[in-house]
Parts: C-alpha cells; structure tokens; sequence
C-alpha cells in the first residue's frame, strides 16, 4: 500500500462525523448562544468591556505569563544541570523530576493547600520556629497560584529542553571555547540559539494549561477575577449568553497565542552544523559551583517531594483532630477503611476510572484511524482534518464544558436525538474531545516512522490492507498508541475543569469529591481521595511503562 493512496470512506466517515459532531457544532454553539441565538445580538460581546472582565482577561494572561517565566527558569535549570553536572543519583533525580507530569490538576492545586495554605502543615512549622503568627507564612493570591503552576508546568521545559540538550554536539562547544568565548558567551550564544524550539513549544504548552487552569484560582485566588472563573460564575447564574462569549473570548486568547508562538518559531530557525563524529556535549564548572548546582538540584527535588508527602500523611489524620497543633497528633486508617466501605465514597473513584476508559478507548478509535488517514492516505480536505482535530489542543477545558452543554441539552443529530447533558456519556465524550490531539498526535509520530518499504512489501506478497495494518504496522506503532493513551488516562483519572461543569449526583468523578470533602473540612477524607488518585495514576504509568517496553522490544 503507497503513501497517497485513496482512503477506506467508512473509516473516514466515523472520524468525519466525530470531528463534526463534537468539536466544530459545540463550537458553532457557543457562538450562536453569544450572539443571541435566533435573534442576533451582541450584548453579550459589549458585556466583555466591563471593568471585571478586562480584569479577568488581564489577570489571565499576566498569571500565564508570569507562569511561563518562572516554569521556563526551574524546568531548563534542571535541565542544563542534570545534563552538565555530575550530580549524584543523577538517574534517581532524572525520575524524580517527572512527578507532577503524573500528578492531576488538583491533587497538586490541594497538596500545595495543606502545606502553604492558611492553615498548612509547613506554615505552622515556622510559625512556630520563628515565633510568628501562621498567617505571616500562608502563601494565597497570586503567589500561591504561581507556586502551583510553576509546580505543575516546570516538566515541560525540562523534559523538551533536556532532549534538546541531548542532542547538541559537544564539538560546537570546543570551538566556542578554543576561539576564547566565556562560559556564559557559550551558553548565551550557542545553547540558548539552539534551544529556542523546545524553549517555544514549552512555553506554548505552558500558558495555554495556565489559561485553561481553574483548580488553582478557585482554592488559591480569593477575590482575584480569572476567565475560567468567570466562565464557571456565568453557567452556575444561568447566563449562558455571557457564558459563552466569555468562554470565545478565552479560546480567542488561546489560539491567537498559539498562531503567534508558532509564527515566531518559524522566523527563528537556527542551524548549528558540524564535521566529524558527533559526540556527547561537555561543559566544565568548578569543584565550588559543582556544589552550588547540586545543592540547588537537591533542594528543589526535597520541596517537590514536599506536597505528596504531606497528602500522604494528612491521609492518616483522623477526622477532627487537627485543629491547631503544628502536627496532626492522631493518626488512624480509619479514612482508609471507610472509603472502601462506603458505596458513596469509593463510587467517584470508581467513576473516574470507568470514565476515563471509555474516554481511552474513544481516543485510541478516532486517534489512530484519524492518525492513518492523515499520514498514509491522501485525500480531499486531510488538512482542513488534521487543523479540525488539533483544535480542542488549544480551547480550555472550560469552553469544551460549556460548549457540550449549548449543544447537549437537548435532542440532536449528532446525539442520535438523546439528551447528553445529565447522562453518564457527556463526561467520557468530553474527556475525549479535550485529550483526543494528544493521542493523533502521539499515533501519527509512531506512523511517520514507519518506512514506506514495509508497506510495498506486503503489497508485493498479496497482503490485504487490514491484514498489512494488522500484522505489520500495529505492531511498529504500538508504543506511540500506548503513550498516547497513557497521557489519555492520565489527564482524565484527575479531570476537574471541565468535570465541575457537567457531573451529576451518579457521576461526580474523584476530582470533584475531593474538593466536597474540603469544603466539609474533611482533611482526612480529602487526603484519602487524593492519595488513591495518585496511587491509581501511578499504577498506571508503571504497567504503562512495562507494556511499552514489551511492544518496543517485539
């Protein structure tokens, strides 16, 4: 089978249908609702002028700036020491790093509560050290939302700046230093130049989850007025018009930034050639700045191993005990024990992981079909798709809820005329939506590597096209599908955004019962919810990991 060749109608249909159906009609939606509906309106857009939303659209794209900054400071300083430095338990450190990579959204948003918080475990321990009230300690507002982000976000750059660091020749660095350049002319000259992609695909990733960040602002922010925020105000008061025109105006924000770091990206193209071997990269310090560098490494590693460690611990507190102590003084399994035994408890869990599921499953079927036709196949319109599908990469979670309810609440074609909203399928459907760029694009890597000769092979000896795909390419790409499908997983086990918008009774997911049982004040209760959450995402990245290595080597 050539590259080019026509595609299987019926497999594009059912991705034609999906793109259609639950990315462009809930966004046609949304437009439709802020201008009025039938009759056309545009109060809603003159309502965006208002003093608290230009704060709200202000404080946005500042905090997802400022998120930007500081992620790219931490993430490419990690980066560059573990790949230049001897550190000890280097591959230790390596791993370590990646922690909030499989950390949901508000297991880090609530750990980072009850170690900085107003009532933190860690503003009560220098309370009482340095004698000082607790609230001379508590991080909230903007430093608190930034804390978070940078927690949250830093993985990007150091995971993109460390394969590029990787990859840089090591004898672009001799010549730099044999024509007298200074160790900081070197850095500022040839490293920075050469890691301007992974510098701008970071900080792509990076504002565009600060935009869409709601957990964070809403336990963190107080009064302060973000967009996502806003958007969630809207809905619960019933304004769906303002509702929707706020939630345009944060997917405008969005992609206008997408388009404008993309555009610069291309106008900054830098080529660094060499002759000769290639060999690994090599910068010297001194024994002195050795020191400073790990000590730093050490440190930042010790207080991101500070939030889980205290979720963890606070799991064990029994309810109502601590109240006003620096440490919790009773400890008990019992939180444990009643979240297993209790239906009304153990059943968000249980719907998260059923959820997302489903969502995994949706996204492995539209994923790696879209991903094949895109990349194997060439027909009309494959653009206009792949452009279709990347959409909901750049549109908040926020926007893709509200969006799913204008369309889905009530009889449709594209619901096979049943009423989504309020039934267990919206929430796996919205999943899916949002996570769906991530497992076509992660599919479509695997395929591009795929050398055209094997395709031709089995062409010559008579193989079927589904018999080729089956017995020949799947294997190749499985760890391409797997990895997408574990970001999959991941990102909806913890899903909060979108969840707080579209859950019902019978299908609150662990995300949201772990912010109820805060506003009970059940710190226990919450701690528990966040621990298994954390202990289920990280089960999964580990067997995730092993089945990875397994298709990898086969």
């Amino acid at each position: 089978m050539r590259k080019g060749s026509s595609p299987s109608y019926s497999l594009l249909l059912i991705v034609a249908f999906f793109a259609v159906s639950y990315i462009l009609f809930p966004l046609w939606s949304l437009v439709r609702e802020s201008t009025g509906g039938t009759s056309f309106s545009i109060n809603a857009y003159r309502g965006l002028l208002r003093p608290s939303l230009l704060e709200a659209s202000f404080n946005s794209i500042v905090i997802s700036t400022l998120s930007v900054i500081g992620s790219a400071i931490v993430g490419t300083f990690l980066a560059y020491v573990l790949c230049f430095v001897d550190v000890p338990a280097k591959a230790f450190f390596s791993r370590a790093l990646l922690i909030p990579l499989a950390l949901p959204p508000l297991v880090g948003v609530i750990s980072f509560l009850f170690l900085i918080g107003e009532s933190g475990m860690l503003s009560r321990i220098l309370s009482a050290i340095l004698g000082l009230p607790s609230s001379f300690f508590t991080v909230s507002g903007w430093t608190g939302i930034l804390i978070v982000h940078i927690y949250s976000f830093y993985v990007y750059f150091y995971l993109l700046v460390s394969s590029a660091l990787s990859q840089l020749d090591g004898n672009a660095l001799d010549a730099s230093a044999s024509l007298g350049a200074s160790r900081s002319r070197t850095i500022r000259r040839i490293l920075l130049p050469m890691l301007t992609p992974a510098l701008v695909a970071a900080s792509l990733m990076t504002f565009m989850a600060s935009m869409a960040s709601f957990s964070a602002p809403l336990l963190f922010g107080g009064t302060t007025r973000f967009l996502t925020l806003e958007i969630y105000t809207a809905k619960l008061n019933g304004d769906d018009s303002s509702a929707a025109a706020l939630s345009i105006l944060l997917a405008a924000i969005s992609v206008l930034i997408l388009f404008l770091l993309r555009w610069w990206q291309s106008h900054q193209r830098v080529l660094l050639d060499s002759k000769g071997t290639r060999r690994a990269s090599v910068i010297a310090h001194g024994k002195f700045a050795r020191w400073i560098l790990t000590a730093l490494t050490m440190g930042i590693a010790l207080l991101f191993a500070l939030p889980i460690m205290t979720v963890a611990v606070l799991s064990f507190v029994k309810e109502g005990t601590w109240t006003y102590q620096i440490f919790p003084s009773s400890f008990t399994v019992a939180n444990y024990s009643k979240l297993l035994t209790q239906s009304d408890l153990l059943d968000p869990l249980l719907n998260s992981v059923r959820m997302s599921s489903v969502a995994t499953a949706l996204t492995i079927l539209i994923g790696v079909i879209a991903a094949y036709l895109i990349v194997r196949k060439k027909f009309w319109g494959r653009k206009v798709l792949e452009v279709v599908l990347s959409i909901p990469f750049g549109i908040p979670g926020t926007v893709i809820a509200v969006g799913l309810i204008l369309s889905f609440s009530r009889p449709t074609i594209f619901s096979f005329e049943s009423i989504l909203i309020g039934t267990f399928w919206i929430m796996p459907l919205a999943y899916a939506v949002r996570n769906l760029p991530l497992q076509y694009r992660s599919t479509a890597a695997g395929l591009e590597a795929v050398s055209n000769s094997l395709y031709d092979a089995a062409e010559v000896l008579g193989s079927p096209p589904a018999t080729t795909f089956r017995r020949v390419i799947l294997p190749l790409i499985a760890p391409s599908i797997i990895s997408g499908a574990l970001l999959v997983f991941v990102n909806s086990a913890g899903e909060f955004v979108s969840s707080i918008l579209l859950y019902t009774y019978g299908t609150k997911p662990v995300s949201v019962e772990i912010l109820s049982q805060l506003r009970l004040f059940n710190i226990g209760g919450a701690a528990v919810q966040s621990t298994l959450l954390m202990v289920l995402v990280f089960i999964v990245v580990s067997a995730s990991q092993r089945i990875f290595r397994t298709a990898f080597t086969a």
